[in-house]
């Protein structure tokens, strides 16, 4: 090989190298951050209204002014308690509301809100923003008056859940709900990386370079004991590819009594789309909230799905 080729393919390996360092300090400083959990959308898909609810909408003013944006769905039948719904990772209310939109119906008025940066919802992401965020719900919920004596549940789904875990388990928030209940939850914020990054053939040999850097510190799995007395209820599928069933598995294992696990079949965050299941989480409520622990509810949930 001649000196002008070797010079030649001397550049061309610093260039690329070089890129290669510039995208792997760039992926390094986004791993370093909680925001890779984040997918917002702005626009509404539609409103309560186009499924036949009625509804209000909601605005809560942070401290530093940033507006939260939610919804108030009023209950049909003689009220029973309020749900105080918080949704995964992805879009906004207005795709996650048929999650919920059955309750209503049976006597549970529900309030859903869009974390900083979701929907209407002002600011961008984080997830010391939308801890904050799930916080500043929970104290309105506290303070306004609508809940009527009635008690409380929190349901949370996928990343909704994880955080609604750290915020229920802070001391000054123990006696604010009744009971928990979290689908598609992860034990883990470092272990779900992993667990998405496994499942691409090109993020797979970056996990070394990407996992360690994951702020761990909200992991559910290491507060969830702290919800105890309150109720919880954690539903899990097995064939969920977003976040693996051993997720659920780890959360109940960690959490004390009195505590129920509901396995469930489909894909990531859908269980409430089975009849079945929204059995199930009626028979929570009602025996979380009425004074008796909670029945042990063991057997799977078997779904059928209608697209």
């Amino acid at each position: 090989m001649g000196a002008g080729m070797a010079t030649l393919l001397l550049k061309r390996l610093l260039k690329h190298g070089l890129r290669l360092l510039v995208a792997l300090t760039c992926l390094l400083s986004l791993a370093a951050c909680t925001n890779l959990f984040f997918y917002p959308m702005k626009p509404w898909v539609q409103n309560p209204a186009n499924q036949g609810l009625d509804y209000q909408d909601i605005v809560l003013i942070q401290p530093d002014g940033l507006r939260l944006s939610g919804w108030w769905l009023s209950a049909v039948a003689p009220l029973k308690g309020t749900v105080y719904y918080l949704h995964g990772n992805a879009q906004n209310i207005s795709t996650h509301v048929m999650n919920v939109a059955w309750l209503p119906q049976e006597g549970y008025q529900v309030f859903l809100l869009d974390y900083r940066g979701y929907g209407l919802s002002d600011g961008k992401p984080s997830l010391e923003g939308a801890l904050k965020d799930i916080q500043a719900g929970l104290d309105w919920l506290d303070a306004s008056g609508r809940l009527q004596q009635k008690p409380l549940i929190v349901f949370g789904q996928s990343l909704g859940a994880s955080m609604s875990a750290w915020v229920l388990a802070q001391p000054d928030n123990r006696s604010k709900a009744d009971c928990f209940i979290e689908e598609a939850g992860f034990a883990d914020y470092k272990d779900e990386v992993n667990a998405v990054m496994k499942q691409s053939w090109l993020l797979w040999p970056l996990r070394p370079l990407v996992v360690p850097f994951i702020n761990n510190h909200h992991a559910p799995e290491k507060i969830i004991h702290q919800l105890a007395p309150m109720p919880l209820m954690v539903l899990h599928s097995r064939d969920d590819k977003v976040v693996p069933f051993a997720h659920g598995e780890r959360l109940f294992a960690a959490a004390l009594e009195p505590k129920t696990f509901v396995t469930v079949d489909g894909s990531h965050g859908q269980a409430v789309q089975s009849a079945a299941t929204r059995q199930q989480i009626m028979q929570f409520m009602q025996h979380c909230t009425s004074g008796p622990e909670p029945a042990a509810l063991t057997e799977p949930v078997k779904q059928q799905w209608h697209f």
